[in-house]
């Protein structure tokens, strides 16, 4: 297997995220954990030894469980913990992130009293209507043609990221499974941007790709492009939208807060992002 602890850089490793990928089951090295999914098409908690010797010989050290929440208390028998709640409308159903730690560091947050500081201060600052955007920005959807953009812009703003986004063929991929992009410009140069993807088990779509350049903080352009992205996903039906946060970010998550989204849970030491694995908060909009 090839090893792609730190980013995605070459063709090989693009290859092997992508091998991993079945119905169930995601191997991913990078991040260094096992994606479990198991609504559509349940998977037996019994299974669970199954998984951590297929965990433990791929050298991951976190299982990354979603399951409904019926089936909560059979997994929580297995040893996983729950970590987070999606409460969605849509056929009543409500879906539970849970967690395996191979690693039992793994499972340790560093910074949790960092996040929970975040959380304490989300409601202290008044809720403003957002002042008209300037002239010199515009914002529209993103489309394939943007994907070297779209590309740049992840690359500078993170320092490693949880997918291979420097890639921009990955992202031309994202466009073709009917993944949703909009974004800033500022003087025909992409400043900011946003996505969704839609969860094709569950009809859910997760807010995510967040980013935007340094020097062009503070206009509140995510704040702007999250609603444009629903008015899309509106289009297609009824949906419930849901983010990972990460979780001692005090803007995002303020974001997420004022556009009505509910804290949900936190999923530890959950992804590679920024150079370091992080804890992500759970935001729903159900």
């Amino acid at each position: 297997m090839i090893s792609c602890k730190k980013t995605y850089t070459s063709e090989n490793c693009q290859r092997d995220y992508k091998a991993y990928a079945t119905s169930n089951l995601q191997k991913d090295p990078h991040n260094r954990r096992l994606i479990v999914t198991s609504i559509r098409s349940p998977i037996s908690p019994k299974s669970t030894p199954k998984l951590r010797k297929i965990a433990r010989n791929e050298g991951l050290e976190k299982i990354w469980l979603w399951t409904s929440v019926q089936d909560l208390g059979h997994w929580l028998d297995q040893g996983f913990v729950l970590e987070g709640i999606v409460e969605s409308h849509i056929d009543e159903k409500t879906l539970a992130s849970l967690a395996y730690y191979i690693d039992q560091e793994r499972g340790v947050s560093k910074n949790l009293e960092a996040e929970q500081k975040v959380l304490q201060e989300l409601t202290k600052r008044p809720i403003k209507n957002l002042s008209p955007i300037p002239d010199a920005y515009e914002i529209r959807s993103l489309q394939r043609k943007d994907s070297f953009a779209i590309s740049g812009l992840l690359k500078e703003v993170f320092a490693s990221y949880p997918s291979p986004v420097e890639n921009p063929s990955y992202i031309q991929e994202l466009f073709s499974k009917g993944c949703l992009f909009a974004g800033v410009f500022h003087q025909g140069k992409l400043v900011s941007m946003a996505a969704t993807y839609p969860e094709r088990e569950w009809q859910g779509y997760e807010i995510t790709d967040c980013a935007t350049h340094p020097e062009h903080r503070g206009l509140s352009l995510t704040e702007r492009l999250i609603p444009e992205l629903e008015k899309e996903i509106k289009e297609s039906g009824p949906y419930c939208c849901y983010t990972l946060a990460r979780a001692t970010s005090f803007g995002i998550n303020r974001v997420f807060y004022k556009l009505g989204y509910r804290f949900q849970g936190r999923l530890i030491n959950n992804c590679h992002i920024a150079g370091d694995f992080e804890d992500m908060n759970l935001w729903v909009k159900p």
